[in-house]
């Protein structure tokens, strides 16, 4: 009997690991323009930001600097309100939008969370490096280089 339930666990977990182990040339891109942030004050965290810099996923999509951001915050858990002010550069967005196009499959890239609202946001032409900041007027902020 022992025998018989160690060769199954032996199948059952060969199998898992094959698939584990298969190559998603998309995701490993993906882990390479993906960065993740939080804002933490008085050992509490205020907000969660992922961002994903879409441009060299997606070439030819987009003409301006475009990011995938995902927001989870302590107030109305949105990237528009007053307590939070996303950067690139020090220039605010030309342009947020809660509908992301089909072909980004956002739910399958890299610290994809349920609970954040995810955005793209693009911005006017700058100077590279693209410094992306995420800021609190109260509890400081995130900042991130592409």
């Amino acid at each position: 009997m022992k025998n018989i339930l160690l060769i199954f666990m032996l199948l059952f977990t060969g199998c898992s690991i094959k698939t584990a182990l298969t190559h998603d040339p998309l995701y490993e891109q993906t882990l390479t323009y993906t960065q993740r942030g939080q804002i933490i004050n008085s050992l509490e965290s205020k907000a969660l930001i992922d961002a994903v810099y879409l441009n060299p996923l997606f070439k030819d999509k987009f003409s301006k600097p475009t990011f995938l951001i995902g927001v989870y915050n302590d107030f109305d858990n949105t990237l528009t309100n007053d307590e939070f002010r996303l950067t690139l550069n020090g220039k605010k967005p030309a342009k947020i939008s809660k509908n992301i196009p089909d072909f980004i499959l956002y739910k399958k890239f890299p610290f994809y969370n349920e609970w954040m609202s995810y955005y793209i946001v693009e911005f006017n032409q700058t100077q590279k490096p693209y410094i992306l900041e995420y800021k609190s007027r109260h509890w400081g902020e995130v900042k991130f280089s592409f």
